[in-house]
Order: C-alpha cells, then structure tokens, then sequence
C-alpha cells in the first residue's frame, strides 16, 4: 500500500548549477515517492501448550488409591507462570484450582470396586492465557479387598466367663484407613451381623452381648469404604470346636494361681476350695473357681472385666517375679477392681531379688520388700499385730496362726502409711519380727479393702485355726 508522504513529486526545472542540484533532489525525491513506508504486520499472543506425565509408564494400569502426578507446560511468545487443574470431568470454571507446582500427589477415594478419576490441567502464560485444550489423564483405581486374622496371642481359653476379648490384625493395600468398620456375629454367620468402627482392633463381649452359658463361636469379617469384604475368620478358628461360657456362681472368685497341686506344695488348692466351701457356706454364699494357671485371659482387658463380675475375691499364687504376667495383670487388674468397690485377698511369695526395678508394688499396700528369709521351719508362729486390735477395736481377735509345712524363701513387708500390718513372724533369731501379712486402706472409698499376704496362707496351718482368719476377714472386715 502506497501512502502520501508530504513530498511533492513533480519534476525540478532549473538552469546552470542550479539543474544539477535539481536532478539530484529530484532523484532523492523520486526514490522516497517508490519506496513504502515501513509499518510491520501485528502477531497477536499465542496460548501455550500442557503435557502430564505418568511416571516411568506410558499405558496407565489400575492403580492404588494414592496418585503422584507431573505436569509441565511450554509458551512460544511468553513463558508458563502456573497451572489450573481439576478432577472434574466436565468443569466448570470454579472448578479449576491455581498452582504454581509442577507435580502433586493426590488421595483417590474408592467409592466403588473399580472407580475412573480424570485430571486435567492447563497452563497460564505470562499474559494470563490459558491453553485451551488442557491435558487430560484418566485414573482407573482398582479396589483391593481388605484383609483380616487373629494375632499370635488371640486363642481364647476353652473356658471363659461372662466376658471374652478378641484380639485381631486387619490392613488393605489401599491404605488401612480405607477399612470402615468391622462386622461380627456369635454363633451363627446368618446374622444380624453388628458393626464396630474400622480403627478397633479388640472387642471385648460380655453377658449384655448375648455371651449365656454354653458353646459358642465367634466370627468377625471386615468391609472397606467401597463395600469390599474381607473373608470371615473364626475363633476357635476350627470348625468343630467352640468355647464354653459359664455364668459367674455367686460374688465371691477364688483364683487358683498357683502351678502345682502335691503334696510338697502342701495341695492348695483342695486347701482353699475346701475353706470357701465352709466360711462361705456358714454366710450362706457361694463362689466360683477360676483356674488361671490353666486358662489365662488373652488380654488384660478380659481378666479386668472378669474381675469385675464379683465383690470379693481371693487370689493365691506360687513364686513370682517381676515380669510374671499374672503379676503385671494383678497391678493393673486389682486397682481396677477395688475402684470398683471390690475388696481382695492377694497371697504370693516373691522370688529372691524381686523389687530390683521400679515400683512393682505401688498397686499394694506394700511401700518396699523388707528382709529375706532363706527357710521358715514347721512349728514357727504367726501372731497377731496388736496394731490391727487397735484399729479395729469391734472385729474379733485374729487367731495365732502356726507353719504347717517349711517354707523356702521369703520376703518381709513393709507397710505403707496407710496400711495395717496384721500378722508379725516370730523371729527366733532377730529382735524386730518382720511383718508378712497386712492389710491396706482405699484411698478414695477409705474401707480397708486390700489383704497382702507374702506368705502362701496355706502353709499356715499348724493350729488348724486358718478357717478362722479368714472368716473374720469376709465376715467382719470385708462384710459381706
């Protein structure tokens, strides 16, 4: 296009000198009239261009549940300042989110056996232009059922009462967080089936559970967000087995705690059993026997709750040490109980040594373990502390008790402050006769609710009189 320039374009006329100058203006003239003006041609922005990559795969598989992405954009005329994306499929425009990243990683929620994600994302140039054909990538995302079994400690005893504990381990490769809960079922797998929450990993049965006297068996299964099961376990986990449950007889326990029933034992058990039989009989109660030597709760949750059925219990136990776990349950489980209201006689002997680490016997009556006794002989005595008359001026005396049969290994008590010592050892060869027997104080109840024995009371038999002690304790101290 020709445009005017200002400049006339006719020819000069001159004469002489004055031509000469005429034709070279006149040539200069004629060239600026030929040539165009310079105007250039207008390239408007361009948008730029988006990729995503998937890492180290160009076929994407069904994949799990948590996804990192890449992405990238390149400008002709400009240069990438960050990104919109979205997992929309048809997005509207508040559906795009800003960043300047250049990769994320992205929790895929399962919302059913299969689910197909997409995300989009399109880059901004320096211009605020986005690329209109954002890149796309589709997520297939395979459900993996969740998975469930019964931890190495689980097995329930063949006999349990009113409260069972299971104890199981569940995951599922597409995050444990992914399980939703837990179904379970006594008896029979048609149902109702009851939930738990997915994060349980124990459940704890009892009477109000339906858990009556007879057989029974326990299934339990697991289900994740997107309804996927896992299969049923069972316990007793075989198929023809099941455990017994029996109603708690009365609201006394007697514990059998102790390893060995002989003769050289002195046949504890037919001792105590025989001895509830006639106190308890004479209050017109009755007791139940609960072996745990033979059937020891899986969990301490169990052996808590267990105790919790009755008010009274008596406990005896052979040689124990620190890490006995009847002896870390007893430190757990007793405060439990008396919290509870319960009251307990608690008779052990502790091996040589015990006390060495921390405070086993802060849950007792016991401030510290006094002085070791390597033999107590048949004959010796056991006579009442008259601080124990003194503070209970109502009660009736305590018996003097004598040793039945020698006994190997013992370890005086010191009681705490707030405790009463009941029966001293009459040291034939010391000036200060240890104290083996006491009885300690609730703190929060302020009933004297806690009899300590370090001596097994079966070896004190001597005077035929230890139906006696404990008549006064469970008639009168504890009362019925």
């Amino acid at each position: 296009m020709r445009v005017r320039t200002g400049v006339s374009c006719r020819r000069f006329r001159s004469n002489g000198w004055k031509w000469l100058v005429g034709v070279w203006v006149g040539l200069l003239g004629v060239w600026s009239c030929e040539q165009p003006p310079v105007t250039g041609d207008y390239f408007p922005n361009q948008p730029p261009e988006t990729e995503i990559f998937i890492q180290s795969t160009d076929t994407l598989n069904a994949t799990r549940s948590v996804q990192k992405i890449y992405w990238d954009g390149r400008d002709p005329d400009g240069f990438v300042v960050g990104f919109y994306y979205t997992w929309k499929a048809d997005p509207e425009p508040g559906d795009w989110e800003f960043t300047e990243k250049r990769s994320g990683v992205f929790p895929l929620e399962i919302r059913s056996a299969d689910t197909m994600y997409v995300f989009q994302v399109k880059a901004v140039d320096n211009e605020g232009l986005e690329d209109p054909t954002p890149a796309r990538q589709r997520f297939p995302i395979k459900n993996s059922p969740p998975s469930i079994s019964w931890t190495a400690s689980s097995k329930i005893p063949d006999t349990t009462f009113t409260v069972t504990t299971f104890v199981w381990t569940a995951g599922d490769l597409d995050g444990d967080s992914t399980i939703a809960y837990f179904e379970y079922v006594l008896d029979d797998t048609t149902g109702p089936w009851r939930r738990i929450p997915g994060y349980r990993r124990t459940l704890t049965l009892n009477a109000d559970s339906g858990l009556t006297e007879g057989n029974h068996a326990f299934y339990i299964r697991a289900v994740d967000i997107a309804g996927a099961v896992s299969p049923v376990i069972r316990m007793p986990e075989q198929e023809d087995r099941f455990w017994y449950v029996k109603e708690p007889e009365g609201r006394y326990l007697l514990i059998d705690d102790f390893n060995v029933e002989s003769s050289t034992t002195g046949f504890p058990d037919r001792y105590y059993k025989s001895m509830m039989n006639e106190v308890l009989g004479e209050l017109q109660e009755s007791y139940s026997y609960w072996n745990i030597e033979a059937s020891f709760p899986v969990s301490r949750t169990q052996f808590v709750e267990t105790l919790k059925l009755f008010d009274r219990v008596l406990w005896y136990s052979d040689l124990i040490t620190e890490s006995d776990d009847h002896f870390v349950a007893a430190q757990v489980a007793i405060p439990e109980f008396r919290a509870k209201g319960g009251k307990i006689i608690y008779t052990v002997q502790f091996n040589q040594g015990f006390g060495g680490q921390g405070n086993p016997m802060a849950f007792a009556p016991v401030d510290s373990l006094g002085k070791f006794y390597n033999i107590i002989t048949t004959g010796k005595i056991y006579y009442p502390d008259s601080a124990f008359s003194n503070a209970f001026p109502d009660l009736p005396p305590l018996p003097t008790l004598k040793v039945s049969k020698f006994i190997l290994g013992l370890i005086s008590l010191i009681p705490k402050a707030t405790s009463i010592p009941m029966y001293r050892y009459d040291d034939p060869k010391g000036t200060d006769d240890p104290i083996f027997i006491l009885v300690g104080r609730n703190d929060n109840t302020g009933e004297y609710d806690f009899v300590f024995s370090g001596t097994p009371l079966h070896y004190l038999q001597g005077n035929n009189n230890l139906n006696d002690f404990f008549r006064i304790v469970f008639r009168d101290l504890f009362k019925p």
